[in-house]
This record gives C-alpha cells, structure tokens and sequence, in this order.
C-alpha cells in the first residue's frame, strides 16, 4: 500500500453505548474535540484512506476473527494524563489492565503495511479532555472521587471515517470481530450452546460436532439490547446470531463462497412485536419483519431454519418485564442492521472463517 495515512480516518476501539454517559458528561464539559468524536481507544491514528477500509478488513479478519472478546475496565486509579506542548495537558482513562489491548495491537500492527505502523510506543487511552498544568491537580482530583467504575467487553475493532461526512464527524464504517472462543475457568458460566426454537436438551448434546452459518450483528445493535434486559434473569448468547445453516463437518470454503457471494447484502429490521419466547427451551429471541432476505440464505432448505435472531435464556417471570421494556424502548431509529457477511463458527463458538455477501452495485 503506497497511499499515506490520513488524519481522518482512525482504527479504534468503542465502548459500547450504554457506558458512555459518565464518559460524555466529561467530555462534553473538556473534551475540544467532543463532537467529532465518539468515545475511544485509538490502535492507530492517524489510518488508511477510507477506500482501503474494505482491504484492510480482508486482511484483518484472518487473524482477529479468531482471536476472543475481552474485558475492559475503567477504575478510579484507570483516571491519569499526559504533558503537551507548553502548559497543555491530555487527561485520560487508562484500562485497569492493559495486556489485551496492547497485544491486540501488536497483532495489528504486524499486519498492517509499513507505512500505517505506530512511530511511537503504544499506550492505550480513551481520551477525557484537555486542560492547563495549573488546573490538572484539581481535575485528576474531583473526578477520582466522583467517578464509579465501569466495565464492558470489546468484541470488535472498528475502522472509522470522518472524510465524506459534511459535518467531519467520525463514525464507524467497517469492523472486525473478535469471536474466538475465551478460555473458561471450572467456576465460570461456560457459553450457552446455538439453538433453534425446536432445540431440546437431547438434541444439544447430539449435536455438540456441529458447525453452523450465522449472522452476527454489529455491537452498537446488541448493546442497545443488553442494556434493556439488564436486572434480570437474562442470560444471553454472546454474541446474539441469526443460524442460517448447520453441518455435521464445515464446508469448504471456496464452496460456500460460490454459493453464498451471488447473494446481495441486505438490511434485517424488527418491529416492536418483534420480541418473542419459546416456553419449552426458555430461548428469547426477535423475528425479523421481512424474512425473505435472510431465507435466501437457508442453503440446506431446511425445515427447522426459522430465521430468527437468538439473544439468550430467560426465566419466565421475567418475561413480561423484559417484554414491556423492549416495546417502549423499540424505535425506528435502532431496530435494524445490515448483513454483509456470514460466519462459520464450531459448536463451542470458536470461528471458522467469514464469508462476504455481494455488494449491490449501481450504474
């Protein structure tokens, strides 16, 4: 790649949205740059031109869709900053650990061509604001005391671009997942198997050899929906999917391309009815409005594909809760995404490889 990077473009890891608020009601008091912005980590910055976004992601997903989600967490003691240039000052976060993030970025780095590597050493931050050296001691000081810790988990890297917005605000154009399988400890909730509605306890234990085609949707999609079921005995699938296929041994991938990349993207939405319960599995999960699209994708015509997207388990009290929370929540302004590509994962959620849809293409 001979093309130079741009100040306008970053690669970055976002918080999901329901942690921003303590974070922009501090940027939007010191932050200059509050508007242009979402809340951040940046791997790189400056990035590739935009028109590279799709390359880059070709190549990234070789290796990161294989790599695990992990978590971040902010502290009080996470609160630091940085000298610039005369009496300026950058305060921060800083991740209580920092060891996935930095070897995250490393990874990355190796990837990348020559002239998108760090120049410096990296340190991961997530920008809070600016201020003078005569003010930081006081800042550092109140915000240490008012703030309350927050945690998330990071299951993708998202590639941003402000460069055609009319307004030069950032917002995210590509991503990469992080959908490799976590290492469990005895004590730990081990991940929920994939299931159709008609799933059973018999039947998850004779298919645990299978692999399956899914849909995964963004995060700023399933963080919207994680925070309406929080407080209750919701248990989700991490990460939610939409299972379009399953088979006894993976398919090649060459094969599935062929049949797989004639197959237009598309937009999936739901409605605010959309919600719905299995009473005999206790499977919570959103059937789409317009089911066409996704039966597209129904390769093996099978009986049991129903082309619903599996959020978790839930305990049935809680159902008319977590119900009433979605209707009044649901707007036409979240309830919606688009499909761009499909995922091959194993029976213990480890991927497998990633399969794009084909672009629609007008003249």
């Amino acid at each position: 790649m001979s093309t130079a990077p741009s100040h306008k473009t970053a690669l970055c890891l976002i918080p999901p949205e329901n942690v921003w608020e303590q974070i922009q009601s501090i940027r939007l008091v010191y932050d200059k740059v509050y508007s242009r912005w979402m809340p951040h980590i940046n791997l790189f910055f400056p990035f590739a031109p935009e028109s590279e976004f799709n390359n880059i992601k070709i190549r990234l997903e070789t290796i990161l869709n294989a790599r695990p989600s992990f978590e971040i967490e902010f502290d009080n003691k996470s609160i630091d900053y940085f000298k610039q240039k005369g009496n300026e000052c950058t305060f921060h976060l800083r991740p209580k650990v920092n060891k996935h993030v930095i070897e995250l970025q490393q990874i990355i780095e190796n990837l990348l061509p020559n002239n998108l590597r760090s120049k410096r050493p990296f340190e991961a931050h997530l920008t809070l604001g600016q201020t003078t050296t005569s003010r930081i001691s006081d800042i550092m000081v109140e915000m240490k005391a008012n703030w309350k810790p927050i945690k998330f988990t990071i299951d993708r890297v998202c590639m941003i671009s402000r460069e055609n917005d009319p307004n030069d605000l950032f917002s995210i154009k590509n991503q990469v997942l992080l959908v490799g399988a976590n290492e469990q400890h005895d004590d730990e909730q081990q991940p929920m198997p994939i299931e159709t509605p008609e799933t059973n306890v018999e039947t998850r234990s004779m298919s645990t050899s299978k692999s399956r085609l899914c849909i995964i949707p963004p995060n700023e999609f399933s963080t919207r929906l994680l925070h309406l079921f929080e407080d209750t005995s919701f248990r989700p699938m991490k990460p939610f999917q939409i299972v379009l296929a399953e088979y006894d041994k993976a398919p090649k991938e060459s094969d599935l391309h062929s049949r797989i990349n004639s197959i237009s993207k598309f937009t999936v939405d739901f409605g605010a009815r959309s919600i719905c319960f299995n009473y005999s599995t206790s499977r919570l999960f959103l059937k789409p409005n317009d089911m066409e699209p996704i039966q597209r994708l129904n390769l093996n015509n099978s009986n049991d594909f129903d082309g619903t997207l599996t959020l978790g388990d839930l305990d049935k009290q809680d159902l008319t809760e977590v119900g009433n929370r979605f209707t009044q929540n649901w707007t036409m302004a979240t309830n919606e995404f688009e499909v761009d590509r499909v995922h091959v994962i194993d029976s213990n959620g480890r991927f497998q490889y990633t399969v794009p849809l084909k672009s629609q293409c007008f003249s």
